[in-house]
């Protein structure tokens, strides 16, 4: 009877402790996490901030960033967060008062403060004339030297909510500006002898590596949506008349259109990712596939 009464007692002590501990490590959590809403931002975060905090990434993998909802679980995780690192996606507009009136101790921060971004065609069809809305590229996460700015704007937000940590944070932040000065100089030679520097992309999000790299992306989606009969016709002329042998397209965005014109200009598709986590070596993967397509 004794030992049953002990083993009982022991039974509370463990549960006891066992909940203790979890609730510990939830605070702990809760106290250190930050969102973002897509998968490279939570890279460079990491980058800083290594295992001092969670990262709660918005944007499910293989999805399309420009047509993104928000889930009830997803509001769940922001309330949690300490601070939540934008990047210029409509979604992230369109739910901005919603931030505000709901989680008023959130922290937004503009992962993109002191870039010039490019502006855009309007993508509103049914706009007046008389009506003007600027719009701007924001995929500015896919040039590296860009993205040593977007570095600087995350320090500076970790180390006013996490002072603490300020020494590492500096650290990590020095080296990964090498990081991407390296990674820079790596992709330029790359690029630096290709025959053709157009090329064919179903989302223009490649504006700013483009650039970065003297390169012009013809995209094969008009103002967001499927190209019509007439605008595959224009395309396939033009890959005809370029000898563009490649059609790159993006996950989570439709593929129709692309195998239209692999067919008609006897080419193939290769799959790329501006939202993987593994951001550098996507990186170089697709420099690879321009310097071996182009």
């Amino acid at each position: 009877m004794k030992k049953i009464i002990l083993f009982i007692l022991s039974l509370g002590i463990f549960y006891t402790f066992t909940q203790a501990k979890n609730l510990e490590q939830e605070q702990n959590t809760s106290s250190n996490l930050v969102s973002v809403s897509i998968a490279p931002q939570a890279f460079f975060v990491k980058k800083i901030a290594a295992d001092t905090l969670d990262v709660n990434v918005i944007l499910p993998p293989n999805s399309n960033e420009h047509n993104f909802e928000f889930k009830p679980s997803t509001m769940k995780k922001l309330e949690k967060s300490d601070i939540y690192f934008t990047v210029g996606l409509e979604f992230e507009k369109i739910f901005a008062d919603k931030f505000k009136q709901n989680f008023p101790k959130l922290q937004v921060v503009n992962m993109q403060k002191n870039i010039a971004l490019i502006q855009t065609h309007d993508i509103h069809e049914h706009s007046h004339e008389h009506e003007e809305h600027e719009h701007f590229d924001p995929h500015t996460w896919l040039d590296p030297i860009l993205v040593q700015t977007m570095a600087l704007n995350i320090y500076d937000a970790l180390i006013q909510k996490y002072p603490q940590n300020k020494n590492l944070y500096k650290q990590n932040l020095d080296k990964f500006l090498a990081e991407l000065d390296s990674l820079n100089l790596q992709i330029a030679s790359k690029l630096e002898k290709l025959k053709n520097r157009e090329f064919i992309v179903y989302h223009p999000s490649w504006t700013y590596f483009a650039k970065r790299y003297n390169l012009t992306q013809i995209p094969v989606e008009i103002l967001g949506k499927e190209p019509k009969s007439k605008d595959l016709q224009k395309l396939i002329t033009l890959m005809k008349d370029k000898n563009l042998k490649v059609i790159f397209v993006q996950n989570g965005f439709p593929e129709n259109a692309a195998k239209t014109l692999a067919k008609e200009c006897d080419a193939k598709i290769y799959k790329i990712d501006h939202l993987s986590y593994d951001w550098e070596n996507e990186l170089l993967k697709t420099a690879d596939a321009f310097s071996r397509n182009l």
